[in-house]
């Protein structure tokens, strides 16, 4: 009977540790904004290639075409519609 006892006791500790080590996991990671720094994203204006500045790296040539690179900007778009707006072109 004891050893029933201890391998049940043993079996619902380690399930309550799993999940403790799961709920930690995802607080940890959810707290943290894993996202690609944009200031050091450059663009090559001859190619169109968007690269990384590797860490301590101050050469901004371009991987592919040896050319100057410049700061990676988001692209526009255009779409800045609002739903009112889109409401209003609805109805005309």
């Amino acid at each position: 009977m004891l050893l029933v006892d201890s391998l049940v006791f043993c079996t619902i500790l380690l399930l309550g540790l799993g999940f403790a080590v799961l709920v930690w996991n995802m607080l940890w990671y959810g707290n943290h904004q894993w996202e690609l720094s944009k200031s050091r994203l450059l663009r090559c204006p001859k190619c169109e290639h968007v690269f990384l500045l590797e860490r301590q790296q101050t050469n901004r040539q371009c991987p592919q075409c040896g050319a100057r690179a410049a700061n990676f900007r988001m692209p526009y778009t255009g779409v800045r519609e609002t739903v009112r707006q889109r409401a209003r072109n609805l109805k005309q």
